[in-house]
């Protein structure tokens, strides 16, 4: 099941997140305390299994962060995230996303969920190029 995150699930989404590589805590403690971007959860019987952190901007939603947890990755939760966000912000353009360039695996994934390259930043993740993908919304 995908839904908006409970403030006590905070600790399981904080625990989520640090698997990620590149992150932003400071973000996602807004997001929760302050609505300053939507936290949306995947569940499995009861327990949160994966999420997504999206701020919306003008015409675009950027999608900070998204993490699935291991023992569940290439089960679906990812892409159903991401198919969430799309229908809950399909008054925007577009969805936006970066990730580091030499991350096969994440544009693999976020090009089988309908994204395509926009740019490329260089020195975005320490010193590292990042990749702006884009998924059109309307």
């Amino acid at each position: 099941m995908i839904r908006p995150a409970r403030p006590a699930e905070k600790p399981a989404v904080r625990a989520l997140q640090s698997l990620l590589d590149h992150r932003a805590p400071a973000l996602l403690e807004a997001a929760f305390d302050a609505g300053a971007g939507d936290v949306l959860v995947a569940t499995n019987e009861g327990a949160v299994v994966g999420y997504a952190l999206a701020v919306p901007g003008d015409e675009a939603v950027y999608l900070a962060e998204l993490a699935v947890a291991p023992g569940v990755r290439r089960e679906g939760y990812g892409r159903r995230l991401v198919a969430s966000l799309s229908e809950n912000y399909d008054g925007f353009d577009q969805l936006r996303v970066t990730v580091a360039a030499d991350d096969d695996g994440a544009r693999a994934f976020y090009t089988a969920c309908g994204f395509w390259e926009l740019d490329r930043i260089e020195n975005r993740f320490d010193d590292e190029d990042g990749l702006l993908l884009l998924r059109r919304l309307s």
